[in-house]
Parts: C-alpha cells; structure tokens; sequence
C-alpha cells in the first residue's frame, strides 16, 4: 500500500526554509556599508559622512565603528534612521544608532569569547578612594555596591564604542567587575586598557595672572601648583612650558557636568579636538566663570596632568569647551571616551586572558562536519 508523502515534504521544505530564513546572514555585514544601505533620505551630509568613514579606514582600517563616531563629528544622524528609537535615558544619539545598526550588522550566529576570540579583563575597583569621599571613616556596603553599580554602567558605555557585538561586563565579586570582549583585535588591546582604567577626573582651574613672570623667577604662590602644558610645534617636536595653576577647581567646575564629548578635527590645522558640552548647571557655572575671569587663562586639567590653558576673551554662555593638545587621533577619542564616562573610584586591571581566535575557528569546524556527517 502507497502513502502519499507530500505533505511531510512540504512540511520538511517549509522547516528548512524557515531555519535558513532565521540563520541569514550567518555572519556579519561590514559596518560602513551596511550603515549606509539602512539610512533613508539621505543627503549631501551624509554623504561626506560616509567618505571621511572611508577615508579613515584607509589608516585605521580595523575600527570601523569609531570612524564612523568620528565621521559624524556633531551631525545628527537619527534624522537619516527613522527606524531607530531611542531608549529612555538615551542622550547619545550617535552611539544609539551606531548600536542599532551595528546589530543588524551582526550574523545571526552569535559567536562568543571562547569561539570568536578575544580578551577577557578582571577589574578590580579601589574601594578604598570612597573613604574620602564619605562622611563615615568606614564605606559601607551600600556605598560599595553603588559604585559597583556606577562603574558596570560606566565601563559598558566606554565598551560599547570599541563596536565589539556582545560584549559581557557583570559585578565578580564584592569590588571586581568581569569584561568579556569577543572579536577585540590586538591592535586595540592597549587602547582598551587605557580606557578601562583611565579615572577620567577632569577639572577647569585658573592659571595665576602673573603665571610666565613667577615660572621664569623660579617662584610660587601659597595654593597654586606648577604644571607642565605640552605644545607641538610646526616642526612637530613638542615642548613642553611651566604654568602655574590653582589647585583647586575653579568654582568646584569638574568632568560630573560634562554632558557629552566628542572629537572634532581643528578646520584649520586638521587637528583632533575634544569638545564637550555641559549640563544645565555646568553651562551656568562655566558662563558665570567666564564672565567673571575675561582675559584670564582657564587650564584644563585631567588626572593631575595640564592639557591646555586657553585665554578667556569673553562671556561663554553656551556651555561648551574644548581641549586640545598634542594627542593624535587614537588618542583624542579615547580621552573623549572616558571624559563622556567617569568613575566615581579608580579601577585597575587585575588580570587579562586572551584567546586565539584559530581554537574557535577548529570547534566550529568540527561542529559543521559533524553536523553534515549526522545529516547524512
């Protein structure tokens, strides 16, 4: 007796297409060009957007996700991504969009640590720093676990603009945070080391009126501190020259109100510049300092080391500053990074594993012969 088996056929073909429905694409897309096939009205802006992209991967062609921040500089790209909603708490709009599409981006096939390769870091937070900024003697473990908390959600931001898909950062630990970064390449290794431990503790000081006089007479004044301000010169060797700097900051005016940063190269010299922009109280505390200290010196301090020392030549209602100095590209969006992101306590790296990317290249290719040996 004949069973008609075309039902079961159907059925077989319809779960097959449906999986490699589901499994598309199995790999990732490449970034820039996916970011502009999903854009929609796009203009002449964008389109410079998308060649300054390309153009900066032809120097730094494995950062595909931070030329792409630097391209945009301060264009509003959400315009071009309608699709894209953005969370609450979202003020990032490049971040948000590069993220979105970054994960459309991305194979369905999600590849982890142990597959992809990658770094793993253990963090250790310094508990002890929290002793000087708490009324108590002893940091409770309320406050402990809030900075915990803090330095989970500042370490993801600062992640998340290395463009690694599926990243994982979790409390280890009482004071020890886990970061699992699969597909981070080498050459980024060391930047993300900086990253992650960088404090970030920005500060705006005034440089003292008679500042050249006193360096050069070898002399100080009671509250001010001699820093070292470092310039690069036309023949691009850079010099360093003394500038005495209150040491405190001025107004209590610190990185807690930067809003965000971002780099932008000088439309002069093609330099990279750091400009942030602060919240309302920051802008109300940076007009009111400005306005009080015109022609002045403002420095610009971070970790302790002077960055710059601009002159103040009038009222800055706006609520924006920029650093420069002499960093390169890498540099100024690192420091870009972490200045968008402070810690509330140093962190310090406590041990790196790295894994080759060839161990997972194997596993996965022993899963797909078995998977075609069991098939047949």
């Amino acid at each position: 007796m004949k069973r008609n088996n075309l039902w079961k056929w159907l059925l077989v073909g319809f779960v097959v297409a449906w999986s490699l429905f589901e499994t598309y694409p199995p790999t990732s897309k490449e970034l820039i060009g996916e970011f502009e096939a999903r854009a929609k009205n796009t203009d002449a802006d964008f389109k410079a957007i998308i060649q300054s992209a390309r153009d900066l991967g032809k120097t730094f062609p494995d950062r595909s996700y931070g030329n792409l921040r630097v391209a945009i500089g301060t264009n509003n790209v959400l315009k071009y991504f309608p699709w894209v909603v953005l969370k609450d708490g979202e003020t990032d709009t490049t971040r948000a969009v590069l993220n979105r599409v970054q994960k459309e981006a991305s194979g369905k096939i999600k590849l982890g640590l142990d597959l992809r390769g990658g770094t793993s870091f253990l963090v250790e937070m310094d508990t002890k720093q929290l002793e000087t900024v708490s009324t108590n003697s002893v940091v409770g473990s309320d406050t402990k676990e809030r900075a915990l908390i803090q330095a989970v959600e500042v370490l993801r931001k600062r992640v998340d603009k290395f463009g690694v898909s599926e990243p994982v950062i979790q409390p280890a630990g009482e004071n020890q945070i886990l970061i699992q970064m699969p597909g981070l390449l080498e050459s980024e290794k060391q930047s993300a080391r900086n990253q992650i431990e960088k404090a970030a503790f920005l500060e705006f000081r005034m440089v003292h009126p008679n500042s050249d006089e006193l360096v050069n007479q070898g002399l100080s004044e009671p509250g001010y501190e001699l820093l070292y301000e470092k310039q690069k010169g036309k023949d691009g060797r850079v010099r360093s020259s003394g500038v005495l700097v209150r040491k405190k900051a001025e107004k209590g005016l610190t990185g807690k109100y930067v809003k965000n940063a971002g780099v932008i190269p000088n439309y002069i010299t093609g330099a990279p510049e750091i400009h942030m922009a602060f919240d309302s109280e920051g802008a109300r505390i940076f007009a009111e300092l400005t306005r009080e200290n015109v022609g002045r010196r403002l420095a610009i301090v971070l970790d302790g080391e002077l960055y710059s020392a601009p002159n103040i030549n009038e009222e800055i209602p706006s609520g924006r500053a920029q650093i420069s100095g002499s960093f390169d590209l890498k540099e100024a969006f690192e420091l870009a990074n972490v200045l968008e992101n402070p810690l509330e306590a140093p962190v310090k790296i406590k041990e790196e594993r790295g894994v080759d990317p060839s161990l997972g290249k194997d596993s996965i290719a022993s899963g797909v012969r078995s998977a075609i040996i069991g098939m047949i």
